[in-house]
């Protein structure tokens, strides 16, 4: 399958409050999308991350072997079209992938309040959700903030199997992931930094 049959924003909707962001759906191919979810379901290389504001299970898509229909992911073309996507998106240039991850919230886990920020080390974020059969009383709704504040909500998004959410990371980018109830909340996440700086 060609690589640009692979990955497709044109339904992508640009918005720049509370920040710089947009959100696209149907974006995967549907074998691509059930052959990750499906390898997802018996991955056994979860490692649980415990912070001060989250606890999730996580592990690099760079630092394992794939099986080779998933290896487009992280090598060929398909990156390059995202980097391709998001520079269009967010009007820059110079994207450099340095991070591609899957995280796992189960039944109970949440994130807390946060905006991702470290610097240039890492300027945006694509957030591609896998969640097949999830249902609103799953919970595990993507919330963007205002402001640090955790009252002041600004917009609520459904992780719908297959959507995306990509973002400007910088100071002001406050979100969190609402508490997951009885499903496993599967996001395949990619981090760029800009080259230029």
């Amino acid at each position: 399958m060609p690589s640009a049959n692979l990955l497709d924003f044109s339904a992508r909707r640009f918005e720049t409050q509370p920040f710089p962001h947009f959100c696209a759906s149907a974006v995967l191919a549907p074998a691509l999308e059930r052959g990750l979810y499906e390898w997802l379901e018996d991955a056994a290389t979860w490692e649980l991350t415990t912070t001060d504001f989250y606890e999730q299970y996580e592990f690099s898509l760079l630092h394992i072997e794939l099986p080779a229909h998933l290896r487009c992911l992280v090598e060929g073309e398909m990156p390059r079209l995202a980097i391709a996507e998001l520079e269009s998106a967010f009007h820059t240039s110079d994207l450099e992938l340095v991070g591609v991850t899957i995280h796992k919230l189960t039944d109970g886990q949440r994130i807390g309040v946060h905006n991702d920020f470290i610097g240039p080390a890492e300027s945006h974020r694509l957030i591609i959700q896998v969640n097949q059969d999830w249902t609103e009383a799953n919970g595990g709704y993507l919330l963007l903030f205002n402001s640090a504040n955790a009252e002041d909500v600004s917009q609520l998004v459904l992780p719908v199997s297959n959507s995306a959410f990509a973002f400007a990371i910088s100071p002001n980018s406050h979100h969190a992931v609402s508490t997951v109830y009885a499903f496993r909340r599967y996001t395949l996440v990619y981090t760029f930094a800009s080259a230029a700086v």
